[in-house]
């Protein structure tokens, strides 16, 4: 696993949904967020894996820059 894949998947991070100011998406799966990164239009720069059911996986976007 490269150094990029690990910076995008972690399991360690805390995620406050009321706090966290970036753009995100809960999700029941990883490929669910490349989905929903397509259809916003955006790109999925992190992936959280919370643990927490029904929607385990955070998923966080942001703008494509120009």
């Amino acid at each position: 696993m490269t150094d990029e894949s690990q910076s995008n998947n972690s399991d360690e991070e805390e995620f406050d949904p009321v706090t966290d100011p970036r753009d995100w998406s809960a999700a029941e799966t990883e490929l669910a967020c490349f989905a929903l990164a397509r259809s916003k239009g955006k790109r999925l720069v992190k992936i959280i894996n919370t643990k927490k059911p029904p929607m385990p996986i955070i998923c966080i976007f942001e703008d494509y820059r120009e």
